[in-house]
C-alpha cells in the first residue's frame, strides 16, 4: 500500500469514527477477540473514537437554544 492510499485510508477511518464513534469501537472489539488485529494497531483510531463519544455525550448534556 502507497502512502497515499494509507493517507486516504486513515482519513476515512477517523471520519467514521466521529459519525459514530460506538460502531468503530465496537468493530475494533470484535477484532480485537477475534484475533485478526493486533491491539495496538489501532490504538490512535481507538482513541480517535473514544474521544468523539466524549463530545457526543457532552453535546447531550448541552441545554439546546
Amino acid at each position: 500500500m502507497t502512502n497515499r492510499e494509507r493517507t486516504w485510508v486513515s482519513t476515512l477511518v477517523i471520519e467514521m469514527a466521529r459519525d459514530d464513534p460506538k460502531f468503530v469501537l465496537e468493530v475494533i472489539r470484535k477484532l480485537k477477540q477475534s484475533g485478526e488485529m493486533k491491539a495496538d494497531k489501532w490504538a490512535l483510531i481507538e482513541r480517535i473514537a473514544r474521544q468523539w463519544v466524549k463530545i457526543s455525550h457532552g453535546n447531550l448534556k448541552k441545554p439546546r437554544r
